[in-house]
């Protein structure tokens, strides 16, 4: 852990740095397409590889001692080498054609191996491959196009614990090419583990619509890794402008990052490693370039200016930021980075970035101060979406007109400290500790500069709608990439006009269409580096009426309640909208443009279903037109256990599980056996759409349970209260009877005979089978005589349950013996339940009787008046 002290208060800081060792299944850095040479032919027999075998290395130790020193950014440890390989590989001649030579290094147990050529200077049709034993992972061809004046070359990270090198130099060679390696990095970090880590809820990816302005800015930002003499660390940087806008490969990073011409030298860069989506995982890490030049780099602000070795090629993308060394206030700021080695996130503050007033003192991993920033030097910064974090250290600060402002030097918990590109400018009157030199050679005092990029545009362009009204107004929105200057707009047929002081050379015109038809629309535009045009035929089609229409409805116009919270309903065909919604009393709506969004009010639930219309009228000049669409809302009230229905003896209504849902901790029984009394079926399916039933244990104490309707699956459940079903706590309550279909043909369920106690609350569960919904009813079935309320007024139900349809005889008695009344009545399973008025009999104690189908059942009803 990195310590820095503020004005007189001392607080936890961080220096952020980027794990940035990339593994690669066919190359990186700038390469040709190719295979090795020793792959066409076949060698002498029996040939062997010379090879170098490397220290072991101590993963442990090492993983201990970046815990105990809060060292976030180390990730290998270097073995110098100092190998020829023309002097100690295996050489074969290839006749006719040249010489190859090859040369293996192993280590024991490194995650991956870094591979950094001292010397490397190659003739062209020289070529230099890496690859594996299995020869499953290939880098290459290195070639005559990696050449730099300072004659070396870094390799990214070579997955596995073996790699050859090979070299292949031509006879007609025009001079003898130089190969050695100058160090073997070790990694122990399993380092691909860390690159495809999901990002936390604290970071937010480029591609996120919090992203969406800055698709152009991010493109300069690149991940890095170097070396000094001991170990390879990994850190972050980004391409920038100079005055001249000649496309001179600049690039920022921290000064804590890399400080001498050596680190500068072992430089990996990594261009747009990024996921290609918000939830996407599919980041690539082959665009690469190797090496670079320090020109300028100074503790005071914490910068570092490098001069790639390479300049990046078009397929690139690259990107040169702009900056703003004035004494502007910005006022928000935005960074650009990639934490823990993450792919590239973005992080915004809404908020003014401020000077920060005090000193910091910068102190290496056992504590010793080894660089004080004054007060004033570092802008503060606390982000409002999306932290960096160890692993952001170098990553640019934009103010709010996207200019680079500062770099990151490090933070604590609430801010994050850039040091100032004001600073950095001319604070040192030494060339090597300066960017102005470099980022104005020519002097012309420029204190603010846009980004540029250094290749051709790629056009595209949009419109809000495609079917228009004739005489209406339509704006075409240039949507093309990579910044160009000029455009040039053509549209046929010509029964169109320019308007509102727009014509085909304006970046985004306004066009009437004047008669109908079908117009196509092409766009070319151009900068410095080139030009490139589309054309969409059949692209505007204007008519003298519109068609407004209602998308999001489904097919059914059934809309589940649990869906109805931001629901979102949008219209098209039109350049204007107003919505109108009937039933305000069960919906609240916000509209947005073209959308409106739909969400229950609370406690509708239980309500139960209701249809509702939603309408729309849409406008495009003098056009206008109209939709709507009635939505049926399904509720479904007994969705979870407290709000389950009681159920009573007899045949139920019928009822649906459409649109129900599992509520938290919903319990389920054991997936063991199908068609059986105490389980589900052996099934991965997990309760799906679930409906809640009470019913009270009979006075027979037994009950069976029959369903008819969609495939489903039931459980009874006995428990203190329902609270203790959906505890999470399997101890909470007992599992009395389960059942998924009675049969291999019958998908409904059975449960017989269950034994319960009278006048106790039990809990049913029904769900569809395999996610099965629809319309059914429930059976429950019992021999018992059952009467409510007790006691009563005199007017009182009686229920009659049997297995079988019968007449009853109904008699009751005086505690005497004395028949008080005799009816008889016709039970079936639909058909069970009869009031009875006996007002007019006196306070007390009676018995009712019942005889039906050779069965007899007695109860008390008290009468209290």
């Amino acid at each position: 852990m990195k310590f820095c002290k503020s004005g007189l208060e001392i607080k936890k800081c961080w220096l952020f740095f980027i794990v940035n060792c990339i593994l690669v299944n066919s190359y990186s850095q700038l390469s040709e397409p190719g295979t090795p040479e020793s792959f066409l032919i076949k060698t002498k027999a029996g040939a062997i590889i010379p090879e170098k075998s490397l220290d072991s290395v101590s993963i442990s130790k090492l993983l201990a001692e970046d815990a105990k020193y809060s060292i976030p950014n180390r990730y290998g440890i270097i073995q110098q080498l100092n190998v020829n390989i023309k002097d100690a590989g295996i050489k074969s001649i290839i006749t006719g054609k040249g010489t190859i030579w090859q040369y293996k290094v192993v280590s024991p147990n490194a995650y991956s191996l870094g591979v950094f050529f001292s010397g490397f200077n190659l003739p062209q049709g020289a070529k230099v491959f890496i690859y594996d034993e299995l020869h499953t992972q290939i880098f290459g061809a290195y070639t005559s196009i990696d050449n730099n004046v300072a004659n070396q070359l870094a390799i990214a990270e070579f997955k596995g614990k073996n790699a050859i090198i090979e070299y292949f130099e031509p006879y007609s060679a025009s001079f003898s090419g130089t190969l050695t390696i100058g160090y073997i990095s070790q990694a122990y970090r399993d380092l691909q583990t860390i690159l495809t880590t999901t990002a936390t809820t604290a970071r937010v990816g480029i591609n996120c619509p919090a992203g969406t302005d800055w698709q152009d800015e991010k493109h300069s930002v690149c991940r890095m890794t170097f070396s000094d003499t001991q170990y390879s660390y990994y850190c972050t940087g980004f391409l920038i402008n100079n005055v001249r806008e000649d496309g001179t490969p600049y690039f920022q990073t921290a000064n804590h990052c890399i400080s001498t011409a050596y680190e500068a030298s072992t430089l990996v860069t990594y261009f747009n490693y990024e996921n290609s989506t918000c939830s996407g995982t599919d980041a690539s890490a082959t665009i690469t370039l190797s090496g670079a030049t320090l020109k300028a780099t100074n503790a005071y602000s914490d910068f570092c200016l490098l001069l790639l070795n390479q300049i990046p090629p078009a397929s690139y993308i690259p990107y040169y930021a702009g900056w703003d060394v004035s004494s502007r206030s910005p006022q928000t700021g935005s960074c650009i980075h990639h934490p823990q080695g993450t792919p590239k996130c973005i992080s915004l503050d809404y908020t003014a970035p401020t000077t920060y007033p005090y000193s910091i003192n910068w102190t290496d991993d056992n504590g010793k101060v080894v660089s004080t920033t004054t007060a004033n030097t570092h802008w503060a910064v606390q982000f409002s979406v999306g932290n960096v974090e160890a692993g952001s250290s170098g990553s640019p600060l934009f103010d709010d007109n996207k200019h680079v402002i500062g770099q990151l030097h490090g933070g604590d918990n609430t801010e994050s400290y850039y040091g100032k590109m004001s600073l950095s400018w001319n604070y040192s009157s030494s060339t090597t500790a300066q960017l102005k030199v470099w980022l104005d050679p020519d002097i012309t005092g420029t204190t603010s500069l846009e980004g540029i990029y250094r290749i051709k545009p790629n056009s595209a362009f949009a419109t809000a709608l495609t079917n228009v009204c004739v005489g209406a107004t339509v704006s075409l929105t240039d949507a093309s990439k990579y910044k160009p200057t000029q455009w040039n707009w053509a549209i046929s047929p010509s029964s169109y006009q320019y308007v509102n002081g727009t014509s085909n050379a304006s970046q985004n015109p306004q066009v009437v269409f004047n008669s109908e038809g079908i117009y196509n629309v092409s766009l070319k535009v151009t900068n410095k580096y080139g030009q490139d045009s589309v054309t969409v035929n059949n692209y505007i089609t204007a008519k003298n009426n519109i068609q407004v229409s209602l998308s999001n409805i489904p097919a059914d116009s059934v809309l589940c309640g649990s869906v109805v919270n931001n629901y979102p309903i949008k219209a098209s065909g039109a350049l204007q909208y107003s919505f109108s919604v009937e039933r305000t009393d069960k919906m609240n709506y916000t509209i947005v443009s073209d959308s409106i969004y739909l969400t229950l009010k609370s406690d509708i639930e239980k309500a139960g279903t209701f249809s509702s219309w939603i309408k729309v009228a849409g406008n495009f000049g003098t056009c206008k037109s109209v939709d709507s669409a009635l939505l049926k809302v399904v509720m479904q009230p007994n969705n979870n256990i407290e709000n389950s229905i009681r159920l009573w003896p007899g045949r139920s209504a019928q009822y649906s599980n459409q649109c129900a849902t599992t509520q938290t901790n919903e319990p389920h029984p054991p997936f063991s056996a199908c068609y059986t009394s105490n389980s589900w079926c052996n099934s991965t399916t997990l309760p799906k759409n679930t409906i809640w039933f009470s019913f009270l244990g009979p006075t027979s104490g037994r009950i069976t349970i029959d369903t008819h309707g969609f495939d489903d699956r039931i459980a009874v459940y006995d428990a203190d209260s329902y609270s203790k079903i959906v505890s999470g706590n399997t101890y909470n309550y007992t599992i009395l009877a389960a059942n998924e279909g009675r049969s291999t043909s019958d998908g409904t369920s059975l449960l017989e005979n269950i034994p319960v106690v009278a006048g106790k609350t039990y809990w049913l569960q029904v769900d569809g089978s395999n996610g099965a919904t629809g319309d059914m009813v429930i059976d429950l079935l019992t021999n018992s005589l059952e009467l409510f309320p007790n006691p009563s007024n005199g007017q009182f139900d009686v229920i009659i349950s049997n297995f079988n349809d019968g007449v009853a005889d109904i008699e009751i008695y005086s505690l005497v013996g004395k028949l008080m009344q005799k009816s008889q009545v016709q039970v079936t399973n639909e058909s069970n339940r009869f009031s009875f008025d006996m007002s007019d009999f006196a306070s007390g104690m009676y018995i009712v009787k019942v005889n039906i189908n050779g069965s007899t059942m007695k109860t008390k009803l008290m009468i209290v008046k």
